[in-house]
């Protein structure tokens, strides 16, 4: 089972530039840049971002049993912004927070540049 992601962006470059770094994307990955990208994360889920139209619940993205530490490593590599806030509706558009430590693992909070959030969680 493949599970997608659609997210609406207003500057399709911008969250290009943005996942790139996120995922580890080589150039290759971006298609039909008028359009729409395509970012796979894993063999089962893919993420695909639009201009096309926005989604009509605009939720956040929970992806569980994440490497948060890895993670976290290609976040710093790739020289994403970092920010000390743990409260998602105040962190800063197209930063990442954490990790955090919670009961039962570590937690990774990442705002992509269309305030979309992504909640990465160990356990």
């Amino acid at each position: 089972m493949k599970i997608h992601f659609w997210l609406y962006s207003s500057n399709l470059e911008a969250s290009f530039d943005f996942y790139q770094k996120v995922f580890d994307l080589k150039t290759q990955t971006f298609t039909n840049k008028a359009k729409t990208f395509f970012a796979p994360i894993n063999n089962h889920v893919e993420l695909k971002i639009s201009t096309l139209q926005k989604p009509i619940n605009e939720g956040n993205i929970e992806i569980n049993k994440a490497l948060v530490d890895q993670l976290y490593d290609t976040l710093i590599k790739n020289q994403l912004p970092q920010s000390n806030e743990s409260d998602i509706e105040k962190l800063p558009a197209g930063t990442f927070s954490g990790p955090w430590d919670f009961p039962g693992g570590k937690v990774l909070l990442l705002k992509d540049p269309d305030n979309h959030f992504i909640v990465f969680m160990e356990w």
